[in-house]
């Protein structure tokens, strides 16, 4: 699950994203340096770092708080700043209590990279979150859909 903070500059306001998406993972993209050295014929790679991204398509829908977030991005042709948020990765497979779940709390950036479809079709909006930095690493408990992030003690 991935929950978009809505009001980046106010008091978060976590939405969950995946209304009028039908499909939608979580793309790593690991940045690798492979060498060979002198004693070997094989290349040895290393994993350097990681482009976490969620790209999406979803159906325009009125109302929802993600679609009219990044409806408004888009309008706005939003850069910078301006495009930037935070996202909450939960995953609901790694539970650590009923509620509560590991998950990771990233700022991200937003990229719109399409809008409009088929006539007679309900248009979509193509976009991508991605993930910015290191994450916080914690748990989420969830209480009627609404996600409390709580950060993991370091030790």
């Amino acid at each position: 699950m991935a929950f978009l903070n809505i009001k980046p500059s106010d008091t978060e306001d976590w939405a969950l994203v995946g209304n009028g998406m039908t499909s939608g993972s979580y793309t790593y993209e690991a940045g690798e340096t492979s060498e060979t050295y002198i004693i070997n014929d094989n290349a040895t790679t290393t994993i350097d770092n990681y482009a976490v991204s969620l790209d999406g398509e979803m159906k325009c829908i009125f109302g929802d708080k993600v679609y009219d977030f990044i409806n408004g991005l888009r309008y706005k042709l939003a850069t910078g700043t301006d495009a930037e948020t935070e996202v909450l990765l939960v995953d609901k497979y790694d539970v650590v209590e009923e509620t509560k779940f590991k998950a990771q709390k990233f700022k991200c950036s937003i990229s719109i990279s399409s809008y409009g479809g088929d006539g007679g079709a309900t248009p979509s909006i193509g976009f991508k979150i991605n993930v910015n930095g290191d994450p916080e690493n914690g748990t989420v408990t969830l209480a009627e859909g609404v996600p409390t992030f709580t950060k993991a003690e370091t030790p």
